[in-house]
């Protein structure tokens, strides 16, 4: 579902009572807004119901962002499941929370190297 090294922090690749406490609140947090957007509870959410759980999660993205995390994460037939759902959220903050440490003068906007840009991409 989601690569460990985003949750923990001591560079063990392994969760500490801590780091698996806040993990498994993030996780019941996002199922009960997962729920409440699959408003026919199919086990999925459209790409409008999506936009709704992303909002409701803290992420207010735009359009042309909400169509790149669908073509990533929703299924062929435009669908996102709350496995897919759960690793677009950790993505989300983690991609986030790096531009925010990388965003010194809090202006919205970031240079990168070529080497910042690929261990974000591969990240």
């Amino acid at each position: 579902m989601f690569c460990l090294d985003h949750n923990q922090r001591d560079g063990t690749a392994k969760l500490g009572l801590i780091e698996f406490h806040t993990l498994w609140t993030k996780i019941q947090i996002y199922l009960e807004i997962f729920k409440r957007y699959d408003s026919d509870n199919s086990g999925t959410m459209s790409t409008h119901e999506m936009r709704g759980a992303l909002t409701e999660a803290g992420f207010k993205l735009n359009s042309e962002v909400l169509q790149l995390i669908v073509s990533r994460y929703a299924n062929s037939e435009y669908a996102i499941d709350f496995d897919c759902f759960m690793g677009c959220l950790i993505r989300l903050e983690m991609l986030f929370k790096m531009f925010k440490t990388l965003d010194k003068h809090d202006s919205g906007k970031i240079e990168l190297d070529v080497l910042q840009w690929v261990c974000l991409a591969l990240n």
